[in-house]
């Protein structure tokens, strides 16, 4: 059962509010520096929801979700996962009421960051030019920036209010006119005036980052209170996420990054993390990516694994893609052409971080410890197609492709040799494969003959151990990151 059904129906109504009017600037960075990020799908959805308020009017007529899956020609998951995407990047805040049968939300739109806001926040900043690279990104921010005014050499004389306006004295101000005035000025309680608030920056829902572990390894001459203001605290969860960073080295930069014994330089803190980065991975930016397989897919979640198969299940479900591609490369940094197919398989496909293992594992073991990106892709589009959530369903649907490439290869070799004129028989690659994969094959071995088993068995030993070998220096690289 697909899980967004337990959050959205079609028949949920839904109503849509706005606390401003979009500008020709925000939509020229919606368009500039939000898209890249979120995707056209989703940039589409924000307007959308967007043109269902007239002009001067901030709130929209009831509709539900199925009209707005019509209008958009969209199936409800993915309506509901463009949706999440504009409500982590700050575009959109949603509210939920529980009726009896059905579910009603209340979908306040947010306008953009300024270009400014967008440029010195230290996530979406950092991520976007990696999506875009370093002349496009130049070339945008271009667009956003205008000359420093040059006051050198001029005065400046202009007019404050009260040298141009006077107030009214008492006396010229009527009894009844006072009342008036105050009821005037009064506003219903219900009601507030339109305003361009605060930026609406990107939020962390789990802030993991261990400040405790950090505030004990500061020096005691600092105020440690007076230092971590909650500004601070957000700008080092940020730069600890976007640069992963732990507390004990993030202690260290802030200490280098330190004014007085109590005063934080957050300038000088982005520079020394920037510093830090280039010399831990290099000059290539971070990649944005989700980390770990979603709770809501997970099948093994809250539960102890019992067989083989379930402790595969679950390492996939807890191991996030770039973890498992750099345990098979024996904790070696992975080339930058890899994090890029790991990136398009979780952004451009949407494939869930537990079912991206399960392909590279498969790709991997199966192609030569290769990671090819037209064969990535080729079966990525498939699974995306056959909208794979659960790393059991990706599971079953290796099996069935590996069996179906099997009896193909089985019949290439069976069939009689070219004549002359004909093309060459082709080479038949002998294909590496896990234990999860193996399955089906070890249970029609059972039924075959020993003497066809016996055959078998060496070159099964031997895969079956270097992947039991390649899976306990998986969990050894886990185990050793979650010590550190």
């Amino acid at each position: 059962m697909e899980w967004h059904w337990k959050e959205l129906l079609p028949v949920d109504r839904y109503m849509i509010r706005a606390k401003d009017q979009l500008t020709v600037q925000d939509q020229r960075v919606l368009i500039l520096l939000y898209q890249p990020l979120i995707g056209a799908v989703a940039y589409s959805l924000y307007m959308t929801l967007w043109s269902e308020l007239e002009d001067d009017v901030y709130w929209s007529s009831e509709a539900t979700h199925r009209q707005l899956m019509i209008s958009m020609d969209l199936p409800l998951s993915q309506l509901f996962q463009e949706r999440k995407k504009l409500e982590a990047i700050g575009l959109l805040k949603t509210f939920k009421k529980k009726d009896e049968e059905t579910s009603s939300y209340l979908y306040e739109l947010q306008t953009p960051m300024s270009p400014q806001a967008f440029f010195t926040n230290d996530v979406l900043s950092v991520y976007l030019y990696n999506r875009l690279g370093k002349t496009k990104y130049r070339q945008i921010r271009e667009r956003f920036l205008i000359d420093k005014l040059d006051q050198e050499g001029f005065e400046e004389i202009t007019y404050a209010f009260d040298e141009v306006f006077t107030s009214l004295s008492h006396s010229e101000i009527a009894t009844h006119h006072q009342t008036e005035l105050i009821e005037a000025l009064e506003i219903d309680a219900n009601k507030e005036i339109i305003q361009r608030g605060q930026v609406n920056d990107v939020m962390f829902a789990n802030q993991s980052f261990d400040f405790q572990l950090l505030e004990s390894d500061l020096s005691t001459f600092i105020n440690v209170k007076r230092l971590l203001t909650m500004e601070a605290r957000e700008v080092i969860v940020r730069l600890a996420f976007v640069y992963r960073i732990e507390p004990l080295e993030m202690s260290r930069l802030i200490q280098q990054a330190l004014l007085h014994d109590d005063e934080l330089n957050v300038d000088e803190l982005r520079k020394r993390a920037q510093e830090w980065y280039k010399i831990e991975y290099g000059n290539e930016p971070p990649t944005l990516g989700l980390k770990t397989h979603p709770i809501e897919h997970r099948e093994m979640s809250g539960k102890v694994p019992q067989t083989e198969e379930e402790k595969m299940i679950s390492l996939y479900e807890t191991t996030s893609p770039l973890d498992l591609l750099e345990s098979r490369s024996d904790g070696a940094k992975v080339p930058l052409a890899d994090v890029k197919i790991i990136e398009s398989l979780l952004l451009d496909f949407q494939l869930m971080p537990g079912v991206v293992n399960v392909l590279i594992d498969s790709v991997l073991i199966r192609n030569d410890m290769k990671l090819t990106k037209a064969l990535v892709d080729k079966i990525a589009g498939h699974w995306s197609r056959k909208n794979i959530k659960t790393v059991k369903e990706a599971m079953e649907l290796a099996r069935l492709e590996y069996q179906k490439n099997t009896i193909y290869q089985q019949g290439k070799k069976e069939s009689p040799k070219p004549s002359k004129g004909q093309s060459k028989k082709s080479f038949v690659r002998t294909e590496k494969l896990p234990k999860w994969l193996l399955k089906e094959q070890e249970a029609k071995a059972s039924e075959a003959p020993s003497t066809e088993k016996q055959s078998q068995d060496p070159k099964l030993a031997l895969e079956k151990e270097r992947f039991t070998q390649m899976m306990e220096q998986l969990k050894q690289s886990k185990v050793k990151k979650e010590e550190d």
